[in-house]
Protein backbone atom coordinates (compact mmCIF):
# COMPACT_ATOMS: atom_id res chain seq x y z
CA UNK A 1 0.00 0.00 0.00
CA UNK A 2 1.43 3.35 -1.02
CA UNK A 3 2.02 6.07 1.55
CA UNK A 4 0.98 9.55 0.47
CA UNK A 5 3.14 12.63 1.03
CA UNK A 6 1.09 15.82 0.92
CA UNK A 7 3.09 18.72 -0.53
CA UNK A 8 3.24 21.91 1.54
CA UNK A 9 5.26 24.64 -0.16
CA UNK A 10 6.01 27.51 2.22
CA UNK A 11 7.63 29.49 -0.57
CA UNK A 12 7.18 32.57 -2.70
CA UNK A 13 7.83 30.98 -6.09
CA UNK A 14 6.90 27.30 -6.19
CA UNK A 15 5.64 26.52 -9.68
CA UNK A 16 2.00 25.76 -8.82
CA UNK A 17 1.23 27.35 -5.44
CA UNK A 18 3.99 29.84 -4.69
CA UNK A 19 3.03 32.52 -2.17
CA UNK A 20 -0.15 30.84 -0.91
CA UNK A 21 1.23 29.50 2.35
CA UNK A 22 4.01 31.88 3.41
CA UNK A 23 1.95 32.93 6.42
CA UNK A 24 2.52 30.25 9.11
CA UNK A 25 -1.18 30.14 9.97
CA UNK A 26 -2.08 29.54 6.33
CA UNK A 27 0.60 26.85 6.07
CA UNK A 28 -0.67 25.08 9.19
CA UNK A 29 -4.24 25.22 7.90
CA UNK A 30 -3.14 23.70 4.60
CA UNK A 31 -1.17 21.01 6.42
CA UNK A 32 -4.24 20.14 8.48
CA UNK A 33 -6.26 19.92 5.29
CA UNK A 34 -3.75 17.52 3.74
CA UNK A 35 -3.96 15.31 6.82
CA UNK A 36 -7.76 15.37 6.82
CA UNK A 37 -7.70 14.32 3.18
CA UNK A 38 -5.62 11.28 4.10
CA UNK A 39 -1.94 12.22 3.83
CA UNK A 40 0.41 9.89 5.69
CA UNK A 41 3.17 12.49 5.73
CA UNK A 42 3.48 16.23 5.17
CA UNK A 43 6.41 17.09 2.91
CA UNK A 44 7.21 20.74 3.54
CA UNK A 45 9.64 23.10 1.89
CA UNK A 46 10.84 26.66 2.47
CA UNK A 47 12.97 26.86 -0.68
CA UNK A 48 11.56 26.35 -4.15
CA UNK A 49 13.54 24.23 -6.61
CA UNK A 50 11.81 24.97 -9.92
CA UNK A 51 13.64 26.48 -12.89
CA UNK A 52 12.58 30.05 -12.10
CA UNK A 53 13.16 29.87 -8.35
CA UNK A 54 15.30 32.37 -6.49
CA UNK A 55 17.51 31.22 -3.64
CA UNK A 56 16.62 32.54 -0.22
CA UNK A 57 19.06 32.59 2.68
CA UNK A 58 19.33 29.55 4.91
CA UNK A 59 18.01 31.67 7.77
CA UNK A 60 14.90 32.65 5.81
CA UNK A 61 14.31 29.09 4.67
CA UNK A 62 14.36 27.91 8.28
CA UNK A 63 12.18 30.79 9.48
CA UNK A 64 9.56 29.78 6.92
CA UNK A 65 9.31 26.16 8.00
CA UNK A 66 10.18 26.17 11.71
CA UNK A 67 6.81 27.31 13.15
CA UNK A 68 4.99 24.79 10.98
CA UNK A 69 7.36 22.01 12.02
CA UNK A 70 6.88 22.91 15.69
CA UNK A 71 3.09 22.83 15.36
CA UNK A 72 2.89 19.41 13.75
CA UNK A 73 5.71 17.73 15.69
CA UNK A 74 3.88 18.59 18.91
CA UNK A 75 0.91 16.66 17.54
CA UNK A 76 2.89 13.59 16.50
CA UNK A 77 2.54 14.16 12.75
CA UNK A 78 5.16 12.62 10.50
CA UNK A 79 7.01 15.36 8.65
CA UNK A 80 9.42 15.30 5.73
CA UNK A 81 11.58 18.33 5.00
CA UNK A 82 12.36 19.06 1.36
CA UNK A 83 15.71 20.88 1.63
CA UNK A 84 19.19 20.54 0.16
CA UNK A 85 20.94 22.65 2.81
CA UNK A 86 22.67 20.70 5.59
CA UNK A 87 22.19 23.46 8.18
CA UNK A 88 18.44 23.50 7.59
CA UNK A 89 18.32 19.70 7.54
CA UNK A 90 20.15 19.59 10.87
CA UNK A 91 17.78 22.09 12.49
CA UNK A 92 14.80 20.12 11.21
CA UNK A 93 16.07 16.82 12.57
CA UNK A 94 16.64 18.39 15.96
CA UNK A 95 13.12 19.85 15.81
CA UNK A 96 11.60 16.41 15.26
CA UNK A 97 11.33 15.92 11.49
CA UNK A 98 11.39 12.20 10.62
CA UNK A 99 12.45 12.35 6.97
CA UNK A 100 14.80 14.46 4.84
CA UNK A 101 14.08 14.90 1.13
CA UNK A 102 17.16 16.18 -0.72
CA UNK A 103 17.10 17.12 -4.42
CA UNK A 104 20.92 16.86 -4.49
CA UNK A 105 20.94 13.32 -3.11
CA UNK A 106 22.94 14.36 -0.02
CA UNK A 107 26.00 15.29 -2.05
CA UNK A 108 26.86 18.42 -0.07
CA UNK A 109 30.30 18.18 1.63
CA UNK A 110 28.69 18.66 5.05
CA UNK A 111 26.10 15.93 4.59
CA UNK A 112 28.30 13.10 5.83
CA UNK A 113 29.08 14.65 9.21
CA UNK A 114 25.48 15.65 9.88
CA UNK A 115 23.98 12.33 8.85
CA UNK A 116 26.53 10.24 10.71
CA UNK A 117 26.03 12.17 13.94
CA UNK A 118 22.31 12.80 13.84
CA UNK A 119 20.98 9.52 12.44
CA UNK A 120 22.81 7.65 15.18
CA UNK A 121 20.74 9.61 17.68
CA UNK A 122 17.53 9.23 15.68
CA UNK A 123 17.14 5.66 14.42
CA UNK A 124 14.28 5.30 12.00
CA UNK A 125 14.89 8.62 10.25
CA UNK A 126 14.29 8.29 6.51
CA UNK A 127 16.29 9.86 3.69
CA UNK A 128 14.92 10.51 0.20
CA UNK A 129 17.81 10.51 -2.27
CA UNK A 130 16.66 12.37 -5.36
CA UNK A 131 18.27 12.37 -8.77
CA UNK A 132 18.61 15.68 -10.59
CA UNK A 133 20.61 16.09 -13.78
CA UNK A 134 21.99 19.32 -12.28
CA UNK A 135 22.53 17.90 -8.78
CA UNK A 136 20.29 20.71 -7.62
CA UNK A 137 17.61 23.14 -8.76
CA UNK A 138 15.85 22.13 -11.98
CA UNK A 139 17.03 23.39 -15.37
CA UNK A 140 15.64 23.03 -18.88
CA UNK A 141 18.92 22.14 -20.60
CA UNK A 142 19.87 18.51 -20.10
CA UNK A 143 22.32 16.03 -21.60
CA UNK A 144 19.96 13.14 -20.87
CA UNK A 145 18.20 11.26 -23.66
CA UNK A 146 15.47 8.63 -23.75
CA UNK A 147 18.19 6.05 -24.41
CA UNK A 148 20.26 6.84 -21.32
CA UNK A 149 17.91 8.43 -18.79
CA UNK A 150 17.04 5.26 -16.87
CA UNK A 151 20.60 3.93 -16.81
CA UNK A 152 21.84 7.34 -15.65
CA UNK A 153 19.30 7.50 -12.83
CA UNK A 154 20.11 3.95 -11.72
CA UNK A 155 23.84 4.64 -11.80
CA UNK A 156 23.31 7.69 -9.60
CA UNK A 157 21.21 5.66 -7.18
CA UNK A 158 23.87 2.95 -6.93
CA UNK A 159 26.63 5.50 -6.31
CA UNK A 160 24.66 7.36 -3.65
CA UNK A 161 23.55 4.16 -1.95
CA UNK A 162 27.12 2.88 -1.74
CA UNK A 163 28.38 6.13 -0.24
CA UNK A 164 25.52 6.55 2.23
CA UNK A 165 25.91 2.97 3.43
CA UNK A 166 29.62 3.63 3.92
CA UNK A 167 28.64 6.49 6.24
CA UNK A 168 26.69 4.06 8.37
CA UNK A 169 23.22 4.96 7.12
CA UNK A 170 20.99 1.86 7.36
CA UNK A 171 19.72 0.61 4.02
CA UNK A 172 16.19 0.56 5.46
CA UNK A 173 16.41 4.35 5.87
CA UNK A 174 17.01 5.01 2.17
CA UNK A 175 14.35 5.90 -0.39
CA UNK A 176 15.11 6.93 -3.95
CA UNK A 177 13.40 9.48 -6.20
CA UNK A 178 14.24 9.56 -9.94
CA UNK A 179 13.27 13.22 -10.19
CA UNK A 180 10.69 14.10 -12.81
CA UNK A 181 9.97 17.00 -15.12
CA UNK A 182 12.79 19.53 -15.33
CA UNK A 183 14.89 17.54 -12.86
CA UNK A 184 15.43 15.23 -15.84
CA UNK A 185 15.17 17.88 -18.55
CA UNK A 186 12.69 19.83 -20.66
CA UNK A 187 11.84 16.90 -22.96
CA UNK A 188 8.66 15.24 -21.60
CA UNK A 189 9.78 11.92 -23.06
CA UNK A 190 12.50 11.68 -20.40
CA UNK A 191 9.90 11.55 -17.64
CA UNK A 192 7.62 9.23 -19.57
CA UNK A 193 10.51 6.85 -20.21
CA UNK A 194 11.20 6.69 -16.46
CA UNK A 195 7.54 5.80 -15.89
CA UNK A 196 7.63 3.18 -18.65
CA UNK A 197 10.66 1.54 -17.07
CA UNK A 198 9.40 1.58 -13.48
CA UNK A 199 9.51 -2.21 -13.22
CA UNK A 200 13.25 -2.18 -13.86
CA UNK A 201 13.83 0.68 -11.43
CA UNK A 202 11.72 -0.91 -8.68
CA UNK A 203 13.49 -4.24 -9.14
CA UNK A 204 16.79 -2.59 -8.23
CA UNK A 205 15.44 0.05 -5.83
CA UNK A 206 12.13 -1.07 -4.32
CA UNK A 207 12.11 1.81 -1.81
CA UNK A 208 10.96 4.39 -4.30
CA UNK A 209 9.42 7.86 -3.98
CA UNK A 210 7.88 9.48 -7.05
CA UNK A 211 6.19 12.83 -7.47
CA UNK A 212 4.42 13.60 -10.74
CA UNK A 213 1.95 16.11 -9.33
CA UNK A 214 1.32 19.03 -11.72
CA UNK A 215 4.75 18.48 -13.29
CA UNK A 216 5.83 20.22 -16.48
CA UNK A 217 6.05 17.05 -18.56
CA UNK A 218 2.32 16.47 -18.08
CA UNK A 219 1.38 19.99 -19.10
CA UNK A 220 3.74 20.09 -22.07
CA UNK A 221 2.15 17.11 -23.82
CA UNK A 222 -1.29 18.66 -23.32
CA UNK A 223 -0.61 21.87 -25.17
CA UNK A 224 1.29 23.66 -22.44
CA UNK A 225 -1.56 23.89 -19.93
CA UNK A 226 -0.64 25.62 -16.63
CA UNK A 227 0.02 23.73 -13.38
CA UNK A 228 -3.46 24.09 -11.87
CA UNK A 229 -5.02 22.57 -15.02
CA UNK A 230 -2.87 19.43 -14.78
CA UNK A 231 -4.94 17.69 -12.08
CA UNK A 232 -6.53 15.14 -14.45
CA UNK A 233 -3.19 14.29 -16.02
CA UNK A 234 -1.64 14.05 -12.56
CA UNK A 235 -4.29 11.61 -11.42
CA UNK A 236 -3.81 9.39 -14.47
CA UNK A 237 -0.08 9.17 -13.76
CA UNK A 238 -0.62 8.62 -10.03
CA UNK A 239 -3.03 5.74 -10.63
CA UNK A 240 -0.28 4.17 -12.72
CA UNK A 241 2.08 4.60 -9.73
CA UNK A 242 -0.48 2.82 -7.54
CA UNK A 243 -0.67 -0.03 -10.03
CA UNK A 244 3.11 -0.32 -9.94
CA UNK A 245 2.98 -0.35 -6.12
CA UNK A 246 5.34 2.59 -5.69
CA UNK A 247 5.79 2.80 -1.90
CA UNK A 248 5.77 6.60 -1.56
CA UNK A 249 3.84 9.05 -3.75
CA UNK A 250 4.20 12.81 -3.37
CA UNK A 251 1.20 14.91 -4.39
CA UNK A 252 -0.52 18.28 -4.05
CA UNK A 253 -4.08 16.93 -4.12
CA UNK A 254 -4.30 14.18 -1.54
CA UNK A 255 -8.09 13.81 -1.62
CA UNK A 256 -8.29 13.04 -5.34
CA UNK A 257 -5.55 10.45 -5.02
CA UNK A 258 -7.12 8.79 -1.96
CA UNK A 259 -10.52 8.61 -3.67
CA UNK A 260 -8.97 7.15 -6.80
CA UNK A 261 -7.00 4.66 -4.72
CA UNK A 262 -10.16 3.44 -2.99
CA UNK A 263 -12.01 2.91 -6.26
CA UNK A 264 -9.01 1.22 -7.86
CA UNK A 265 -8.72 -1.18 -4.91
CA UNK A 266 -12.42 -2.03 -5.05
CA UNK A 267 -12.09 -2.85 -8.74
CA UNK A 268 -9.09 -5.10 -7.98
CA UNK A 269 -10.89 -6.89 -5.13
CA UNK A 270 -11.55 -10.59 -5.75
Amino acid sequence: MSEIFGILNITQDSFSDGGKFLNPEHAITQGQRLLQEGADWIDLSGQSSNIKASLVSEEEEWQRVSPVIAHFVQRGIRLSLDSFRPSVQLAALRAGVKCLNDITGFTHPDSQTILQEELRKRPGTKLIVMHSHTLGIAEEKSDLSVKNVVSTVLSFFHDRKEELLSWGVPESSLYFDPGMGFFLGADPELSFEVLRQLDQIIEEFPNLMIGVSRKSFLGNVLGGIPPMERENATLAAEIYLLQKQVPWIRTHNVLKLKHSEKIWKLIQKN
